[in-house]
């Protein structure tokens, strides 16, 4: 997509148009159709262009119309809704862009039109009326948006580069972030390594004036009515619906749209929904892309049904489409490593580099991603098993342990389900956090400094909010969509992607699709033995009866990988890369980690030691980017 900049003076003193055309150049990977800016008196307005939809070659941005003044890095999914809500003719809709229509929005119904917006977006409105900067960003965060305010003055961007741009800001790094990353690498949420700029949170919006800066969240997940129908093939045909509008909407592009395939159910559904209604509009998906490696004698093809690629293989075949498999490598994954993750993010998706430039060479500009399904469509029985306990539905409980323990044979396995399933998630943190089954902090041997991490104390309590299991479904998918996790997520892939001219969009996460399955019944979970029921059953005939992610060989790529860039690191390491002291780390036991790579990274025990090395390696990295030579 595109990118917005703005800074305002509250004060009336002036914005200096030669800083703010020097620091709207830093994000020109973003605007390959062009930048515009304007600048007038306290107020600075910046737009990197990248066409994407037919309604986007009409974007003149910063669009000013009477009082108002927008730039918006935006994609709207409900057009048409918006255009009859705005009565706008139907001879002008497709030379009306999305900029026009979220001024329009906000004129007719204030800061509440966020309330009827459905798409990707961030954007900012001068209101210069109320003398009111009104910002906003989507519900789930596909879009990035980065703030910084200081006296009567606020500066705001797509990517935190143009704010570091202006030479008479200064932002230091955050310590008790780097702290906190250190200690707890996995947490993936979206946060700023800076004092004082924060990223607007997905669904809240904000005001600010001569009064500060006021945040609300306008979506909460957990705030969705409950949706209860008569008959289940109801709840099936209505998400059927759901989904294909979901997708539909995405594809309104005149440039190639590739989609991620796996052998799971998200990206399945999605790229083959993508496919077929493209053909039906004469079009065809230009390509789909795998972390798989590809086969070969080093990764042949499994004789067991459940490889991966036979499901890929398979779709492939059936809907006339190609694949292009994960070609990923340990010198991959250390570039990754030695990135700026105050720039870009801590997200660790780096095979995704590798379809960025696939990509970028064919062409495409819009790419399909199923992120997202696991908390929305198909998510699965978290919280469910404790659920059924809780609420004497013995039986259902049954059936679900039945199958997870693999039949009335196995009690050992019967009663570790009953223990980590059920009764584990109705007890406290505190109990839990010392029986829990996911990955503890104790489980790793960390390479800070003591004396750094004991200054935050507090943080080696940290847990993310999706931590643990609760007896509640419900309450469990709606932890992970306020968990930060995918809003970390999309906005390191925007940033990665801006230079290779793609947007990422992704269809699970749709706003209507959300508020559906979000007020489902949690009986809907599970049906005749499977979870995940109810998707399947929306698009049976269009899933391979096989679809289930089961990635062993992409695992033991992955493992080879990091083996690879162990080794490496250890190179580095004895030719003196990491010879500056770091007052974050334990050099020395960060050179002794290096020298401890494998020579084949094939164990659990392995990747437990390796962890604490990618996160500090990183840590060394920003530490060289913004204290060394400070």
């Amino acid at each position: 997509m595109s990118a917005i900049l703005g800074r305002i003076h509250l004060s009336g003193r002036l914005v200096d148009p030669t800083a703010f055309a020097s620091a709207l150049a830093t994000l020109d990977h973003y605007g390959r159709d062009g930048a515009s800016m304007r600048v007038e008196a306290g107020i600075g307005l910046g737009y990197q262009r990248l066409d994407v939809s037919p309604f986007s070659v009409h974007e003149r941005q910063p669009l000013v119309e009477g009082p108002y003044a927008i730039v918006a890095d935006a994609i709207l999914d409900n057009r048409e809704s918006l255009c009859d809500e705005l009565s706008i003719e139907s001879g002008w809709r497709s030379q009306t862009p999305d900029s026009r229509l979220l001024l329009l929005a906000y004129r007719r119904w204030g800061q509440e039109c966020v309330q009827r917006l459905v798409g990707d977006f961030a954007f900012a409105l001068w209101d210069s009326r109320k003398q009111i900067l009104f910002c906003a960003r989507d519900h789930i965060g596909a879009r990035p948006f980065y703030y910084h305010s200081y006296g009567d003055s606020f500066v705001f961007s797509t990517d935190i580069r143009a704010l570091q741009a202006f030479s008479d800001l200064a932002f230091e790094i955050d310590e008790s972030r780097v702290a906190g990353y250190l200690f707890w690498p996995f947490g993936c949420r979206e946060g700023s390594f800076f004092h004082g700029v924060y990223p607007l949170p997905a669904g809240h919006c904000m005001s600010v004036d001569h009064h500060g800066v006021s945040l609300r969240a306008y979506w909460h997940p957990g705030d969705v009515p409950s949706i209860r129908y008569a008959r289940r093939e109801d709840y099936i045909e209505h998400l059927r619906e759901l989904l294909e509008q979901a997708v539909s909407d995405r594809l309104v592009s005149h440039y190639p749209v590739g989609s991620h395939l796996s052998g799971g159910l998200d990206s399945a559904g999605v790229t083959i929904l993508a496919s077929r209604l493209m053909r039906a509009r004469g079009r065809r998906l230009d390509m789909c892309y795998s972390w798989s490696p590809p086969i070969s004698s080093e990764y042949p093809l499994s004789d067991r049904k459940r490889d991966e690629r036979r499901v890929i293989e398979e779709i492939c075949r059936r809907e006339d489409i190609r694949c292009l498999y994960g070609p990923t490598t340990g010198q991959d994954y250390l570039d990754y490593l030695k990135g700026d993750i105050a720039l870009e993010g801590t997200t660790d998706l780096f095979e995704e580099h590798g379809v960025m430039r696939q990509a970028a060479y064919r062409g495409t500009r819009v790419m399909l991603s199923g992120w997202g399904g696991d908390e929305s469509v198909t998510f699965g029985v978290r919280g469910y098993p404790g659920y059924l306990l809780k609420h004497g539905q013995l039986m259902r409980l049954l059936s679900i342990a039945h199958k997870a323990a693999g039949g009335y044979h196995r009690p050992r396995k019967w009663a570790s389900f009953l223990w980590r399933e059920c009764l584990l998630s109705l007890l406290p943190d505190s109990v839990y956090a010392r029986y829990s089954p996911y990955l503890r902090p104790e489980q790793l041997e960390f390479l800070y400094r003591p004396d750094f991490v004991e200054r935050f104390a507090g943080l080696l309590s940290y847990r993310s909010p999706a931590w643990r299991e609760y007896p509640d479904p419900v309450a469990m998918q709606v932890l992970l969509l306020t968990n930060g996790h995918l809003e970390g997520r999309m906005s390191t892939w925007s940033h990665w992607s801006a230079r290779h001219g793609i947007v990422y969009r992704y269809p699970l996460t749709d706003l209507r699709l959300l508020r559906y399955t979000l007020g489902l019944p949690p009986e809907l979970l599970w049906f005749q033995g499977q979870a995940r029921s109810l998707y399947r059953s929306a698009l049976d005939g269009v899933l391979p009866r096989e679809v289930g992610k089961n990635d062993t060989v992409n695992e033991r790529k992955r493992m080879k990988v990091r083996g690879e860039c162990w080794k490496l690191l250890a190179l580095e390491s004895t030719r003196g890369a990491f010879q500056h002291e770091c007052r974050w780390l334990d050099m020395l036991a960060l050179h002794t980690r290096m020298s401890e790579a494998p020579s084949e990274m094939t164990s659990a025990e392995q990747m437990l030691r390796f962890l604490p090395l990618c996160s500090a390696v990183q840590v060394w990295h920003l530490w060289k980017y913004y204290e060394l030579n400070s």
